[in-house]
């Protein structure tokens, strides 16, 4: 489903070039679980915005499903993220001022999804997170578990193929990261492909994941 072939990512800051990602070639199917590992600047996450179309500035090749992401329109990539991508970052990324139900709605937003549809789609996606009944709280009231929480409810809620993860459990307490892995790993399926980074593969990993090691922006697979 996913290609990337010898793709570099080198950004440039007052004159100085730095190479976070180095000749990448990666194939990545359906029903594929990978843990990716590595050190902070390692270029786990860039790596990440670039097979989750959120970085364009790269070098090289990314198919899907066979079609060269630099032919698609600005307008087809973002109908793409929405339908295909579904993301879990470790700081939540959500808007504190909002309400639980407009946080969860924004991939629905940019969807082609009727309008007529979205509260359906975002009450079954907080009731799978646990948040059911809660749709009107304000983020900024809620503790970091139910916030998370709610980063997985929009991730989901499109009902994604690949799920990217970046470190989701990194600053959550033991119960609450089991709770958040629950959610994650009962989603996923024989056709959906996660993508998880995390610095603690023992607490994180569930089963036989492939295992990739960024080093210096380079792959090195277990």
């Amino acid at each position: 489903m996913l290609e990337l072939r010898n793709v570099n990512r080198i950004y440039e800051t007052d004159g100085l070039r730095k190479q976070a990602l180095k000749d990448i070639t990666i194939k990545i199917s359906s029903g594929d679980q990978i843990m990716i590992l590595g050190a902070s600047g390692s270029g786990k996450s860039t790596l990440l915005n670039i097979i989750g179309l959120l970085d364009k500035g790269y070098e090289g090749q990314y198919l899907i499903d066979g079609i060269e992401r630099k032919t698609l329109t600005e307008k087809e990539q973002a109908t793409l993220r929405s339908r295909l991508f579904g993301y879990v970052f470790q700081d939540f990324v959500l808007v504190e001022n909002e309400t639980i139900f407009e946080n969860v709605r924004i991939p629905l937003i940019y969807s082609t999804i009727e309008k007529s549809k979205h509260k359906a789609m975002i009450e079954t996606a907080l009731e799978g997170v646990g948040l059911a009944g809660m749709s009107r709280k304000r983020v900024k009231y809620l503790s970091g578990g139910e916030r998370q929480r709610v980063a997985i409810a929009r991730a989901l809620v499109n009902q994604p193929k690949i799920v990217i993860a970046d470190e989701p459990t990194g600053s959550l307490d033991q119960i609450t990261r089991e709770q958040v892995l629950d959610i994650i790993y009962n989603y996923l399926d024989e056709d959906k492909i996660l993508l998880f980074v995390t610095h603690d593969l023992e607490n994180n990993r569930r089963g036989e994941q492939k295992i990739i090691d960024i080093k210096n922006g380079e792959l090195f697979f277990d």
